[in-house]
């Protein structure tokens, strides 16, 4: 029974050493400045956790003259989530997905200016 209590008076120690030493939080630290690094972290932890939750997803199709070859070069972009040639087509679709539109928009410029790019229509996924 002790050393499951002193095994439990341990980790606290450890976890208060760990915020002392990654947020200067501790006995020195005056509460008020505490509070503040506190809030400042959970603000932090928000915004991390409403991007990952507001990103943009689209379709995009883009005309070209040799899909199989455009497909192997956009799929190595960043935010192509899938990239297929279409059978019958001179054609390719993609699926992308940013964070925002302004990422979004920069991904499309890059897609566009792709040698061998003819032309891309964009749909945005509801």
């Amino acid at each position: 029974m002790f050393s499951a209590f002193f095994w439990e008076i341990e980790a606290r120690y450890r976890q208060q050493r760990l915020l002392e030493e990654t947020v200067g939080i501790g006995p020195a630290v005056p509460k008020a400045v505490q509070e503040a690094r506190m809030m400042q972290l959970a603000r932090q932890a928000q915004v991390s956790v409403v991007e990952n939750i507001c990103r943009v997803s689209a379709y995009v199709f883009v005309s070209c003259a040799q899909p199989k070859r455009i497909v192997r070069a956009l799929s190595r972009l960043p935010g192509v989530v899938k990239a297929d040639a279409l059978l019958g087509a001179s054609e390719a679709v993609l699926v992308v997905e940013r964070h925002n539109f302004e990422a979004l928009q920069t991904l499309l410029t890059e897609v566009q200016s792709t040698p061998g790019v003819k032309k891309i229509s964009v749909k945005l996924a509801a």
